[in-house]
This record gives structure tokens, sequence and C-alpha cells, in this order.
């Protein structure tokens, strides 16, 4: 039965050619799951930057906190048209770097991005960073974009 493992004559046994196929296989598989682990590493990263830039755009654009956000608002006559209560409300352009008025496309990469440690859901090229200001505070949260 192990005659052929055994054996020095060079010939191999269809056991060890179905062992190789099989080892080759598993390490194929390892290998793409190990890439596709980096892949969903590196969207989440990618989502967390996107969310260090726009809380450093708003701080910026904000004046630490204490006026409209939105890149261009004059605030007008009427006052500034952001603002909802006593905050300011914008949403980060992820293409321009600032904030703007109105909500775009999605641009999330990960399907679970985190903000100040809350996990959002939404699928990827889904959600857009909302931007609350107001009284030198500024917050952050994923939302549902245009569609």
């Amino acid at each position: 039965m192990f005659r052929k493992l055994r054996s020095t004559g060079g010939s191999i046994s269809r056991r060890e050619v179905l062992l190789g196929i099989l080892i080759g296989l598993m390490c194929v598989y390892f290998a793409s799951e190990f890439l596709r682990y980096l892949a969903r590493q590196q969207s989440v990263g990618d989502d967390a930057l996107r969310a260090n830039t726009a809380e450093s755009v708003t701080i910026i654009q904000s004046n630490n906190g204490m006026d409209c956000p939105v890149r261009g608002c004059t605030g007008g006559k009427n006052g500034c048209i952001h603002k909802a209560g006593d905050k300011y409300v914008g949403y980060y352009d992820d293409v321009l770097n600032t904030i703007v008025g109105e909500k775009m496309y999605g641009y999330n990469e990960s399907s679970r991005p985190r903000i100040d440690g809350r996990v959002y859901r939404g699928e990827p090229g889904t959600l857009v960073i909302k931007v609350t200001v107001g009284g030198g505070e500024v917050e952050l949260d994923w939302e549902t974009g245009k569609k």
C-alpha cells in the first residue's frame, strides 16, 4: 500500500498527486483570504482618514467651530441657510476637500465606517460625512448620501 511513497524509483503515486493538488488549492485559498482581509482593512483606514480630514477642514473653515463651515457661505440678510437651530450643518466633499451645503453621492469604502468609536452601517459608496458645528464644537457623522 505504501510502496510507492517509499519507493525511490522516481514515479509519483496518485495519492501524492492528489495531496499536492489539495495543498496547492489550500495555499491559493489562504492567500486570497489574506488579500481580501488586507483590502477590507485598507477600506476601513481610508474611511478613517477621510473622517480625520473632514474634521480638520471643518475646524479651519468654521473658525474653530464658531461660524458656518460651508465654503463660500456669506450668510446674507436673513442669516445663514445652513443653520439648523443653533448649529450649522454641512457635508464633506471628498473630491474638492471642502465642506458644502448639499449632500453628494456617497464615498465610503467600508460597509462599517467609524467615527469616534461609533460604528455606522451602509453599503460602500452610499454614505457621506455630515458635519455639525456650533458653540465651538465640531461633530461628524456618516449619513446616507444622495441617491
